[in-house]
């Protein structure tokens, strides 16, 4: 049976560096460089992107070598989709402070959104060799992974980002839909286990559950917690469309065209949806 609706999750944060010292360059310098890079830091957590900019410029200028101002200002170009001018404040950060890691990890966010997806990963290896313990590293290498499809690689970061934050919703989410790619059906259907039993209202849950019973030759189970989603949640295109298409698959065309017209209605794109489910309905 086809089936060509599911989800990834994605998780992109920056790490701002706060109240941290800056290096010495005279002291009245450095105490001006200091009090424009914190102001700089107020104006970056209220949202003030261009008076942050006009700060940090301003204590980069007092203090060129101060890691921390490059680092800062290169997180603000990036929220106002600056990604080169970005990357261009995080080399400098890095070479400024090569254990930096903050700055690797936000250079490889800002090559993840330009499309760097090779740079991206080596830059959150980096980072991961330089801080074991940063979950959303290991999160959006596999994330990463998972867009190139190298299932076994993204399901293994999902793992060991689900070691540090246990529980962590997305990253079982996410490490089923690796394992499903993959063909490892049984431990993605694990994952969505959990994630049922740590909200047994989760409507996305059940349908990626489902999609992974339809793989396994399970129909009767899938088209079971497709209604169970449904029930959950009566807004879920993806529950409606993917239960139209097992429906038609089985034979039960009058069925499935009621669900598909519902997905429509909420949201999924018609022609794609007609499109599957005329072939499941010829697929004898």
């Amino acid at each position: 049976m086809k089936n060509v609706f599911e989800r990834l999750v994605g998780l992109f944060t920056l790490f701002l560096i706060g109240l941290l010292a800056l290096a010495a360059c005279g002291a009245s310098d450095s105490d001006k460089a200091a009090e424009r890079y914190v102001q700089g830091t107020v104006y970056t957590a209220a949202g003030q992107w261009q008076n942050a900019i006009k700060e940090f410029d301003e204590s980069i200028r007092l203090n060129p070598e101060a890691a921390d101002a490059h680092n800062n200002r290169g997180a603000v170009y990036a929220e106002l989709d600056q990604f080169q001018k970005a990357i261009g404040d995080y080399d400098e950060a890095i070479r400024i402070e090569p254990d930096l890691s903050n700055a690797y990890y936000n250079r490889a966010i800002a090559y993840g959104d330009l499309g760097g997806f090779g740079k991206a990963i080596e830059d959150y290896t980096a980072t991961l060799r330089l801080d074991a313990s940063n979950a959303d590293a290991y999160f959006n290498r596999g994330y990463i992974r998972y867009q190139l499809g190298q299932y076994k690689l993204a399901a293994s970061d999902f793992g060991d980002a689900i070691i540090l934050v246990p529980n962590d919703v997305e990253a079982y989410l996410n490490r089923g839909l690796a394992y499903r790619n993959d063909g490892q059906y049984d431990l993605a259907v694990v994952d969505f286990d959990h994630l049922l039993a740590l909200n047994p209202k989760d409507a996305a849950a059940y349908v990626e559950r489902g999609i992974t019973y339809d793989a396994m030759g399970l129909p009767d189970w899938a088209i079971e917690d497709f209604t169970q989603a449904i029930s959950v949640d009566p807004t879920s295109g993806l529950a409606y469309a993917n239960r139209a298409l097992v429906l038609a698959f089985a034979g039960a065309v009058e069925e499935a065209r009621a669900d598909a017209e519902r997905a429509i209605k909420l949201g999924v794109d018609r022609e794609t949806l007609i499109t599957t489910l005329e072939l499941n309905i010829r697929h004898e």
